[in-house]
């Protein structure tokens, strides 16, 4: 009888969190399926119940207060086979070092979702990808030990081809590409008719990178449509004083909205628009192309998610944007091809099939 295989997986399973990680984690370990290998992952308050009625999955409850990151750095020092997942975060780092440093090295599997870096890091991906590439602006200590982990894993999966041609050329000749799915019972094509008025939706943190403002622009430009922005952040309040500031009527930012209602507001929508310039395969896109919705994107992060003409633009400049939205607006047929387009896509999306994927490449790894 083969030994069973014990996997500490560094992120957290509680139902509570929405963390994109957090999200792509539980996902992931409620659909694994094979007997010969052992989950562990932590978690602080409440552990999703479909994840924690997986019998290859073993929860642990972290310590409270401050002492949870004690924890969690003590829980990389467990008998395991492999780390799969490991956070940027100080005791992330350290505690693998300790591995390293006392000779118990095990397999340390990794994901690049996104690229990081500062003005010069910026130059050299644009350089070797042909063309403009923006990064996430993270702390430099914080980047140090991202590079770090990533540098020292044994293997990374990227989510897209992008990523794993830029990740290559940064990190080493190790990576794969498998996608992140979507809950395709949340997220799925409407029987329902759409709104009135052509609706232009947008979801994402009031983060520089989103660019939520150009929806301002968005709505000032096409006084005939709607446009919303969902998402909350420390922007939203001058955007909305903005917005009544320059008279905008047809444009709101109204927070955050969970999920089922979301995939509501994408069913009744027309149009999803992500201006942002620095992404790695957004959720979002995926879910509402499920939804049934075209997508317009920018061709800095090479989403496989939206494919120009065909699902959606990609875009490289706000001119470009603003007459796509326009050329959509204007031919409200086009876009509905468009989105049945985007809905047969997204059944490649399903995280049933996906996380299959997953665990046969980590099988793989493990097995090596």
């Amino acid at each position: 009888m083969n030994k069973r295989r014990r996997v500490f997986v560094a992120q957290y399973a509680d139902v509570s969190n929405n963390n994109p990680q957090v999200l792509n984690t539980r996902a992931l370990l409620s659909r694994f399926k094979d007997e010969d290998c052992e989950w562990l992952v932590p978690y602080f308050g409440e552990p999703d119940p479909v994840v924690a009625t997986n019998p290859n999955v073993t929860l642990i409850k972290l310590w409270p207060w401050r002492f949870w990151k004690l924890h969690k750095f003590l829980l990389y020092q467990l008998k395991v086979d492999a780390a799969f997942y490991p956070g940027p975060y100080w005791f992330d780092d350290l505690a693998l070092q300790l591995r390293r440093l006392t000779g118990r090295k095990v397999p340390v599997i990794t994901t690049l979702e996104g690229l990081g870096g500062d003005a010069d890091r910026q130059r050299t991906l644009s350089e070797w990808a042909g063309h403009p590439v923006y990064c996430q602006q993270v702390p430099p200590s914080l980047m140090r030990r991202i590079d770090r982990v990533q540098r020292e894993a044994d293997h990374v999966i990227a989510i897209s081809p992008f990523l794993a041609r830029m990740g290559s050329r940064l990190y080493g000749d190790k990576f794969s590409n498998i996608q992140l799915g979507i809950e395709t019972t949340t997220f799925f094509h409407p029987a329902s008719t759409r709104n009135d008025r052509f609706t232009v939706i947008g979801v994402g943190s009031f983060q520089k990178r989103k660019r939520p403002e150009v929806f301002l622009e968005l709505a000032s430009r096409f006084p005939l449509a709607d446009f919303v922005w969902y998402g909350d952040g420390e922007d939203r309040q001058r955007l909305l004083n903005e917005k009544k500031e320059r008279n905008i009527v047809n444009v709101n930012y109204p927070g955050p909205m969970p999920n089922h209602k979301l995939a509501d507001e994408y069913r009744k929508a027309d149009l999803f628009v992500l201006p942002a310039n620095s992404e790695g395969v957004p959720k979002v896109t995926q879910e509402a192309a499920a939804c049934g919705l075209p997508v317009i994107i920018f061709g800095f992060y090479e989403a496989p998610s939206v494919i120009n003409g065909e699902n959606g633009f990609v875009v490289w400049n706000d001119d470009e944007l603003f007459v796509r939205v326009g050329e959509l607006i204007d031919d409200p047929e086009k876009a509905r091809r468009m989105g049945e387009c985007g809905a047969e896509m997204a059944k490649e999306w399903d995280w049933d099939s996906v996380a299959a994927r997953w665990e046969t490449k980590l099988l793989e790894i493990l097995n090596r």
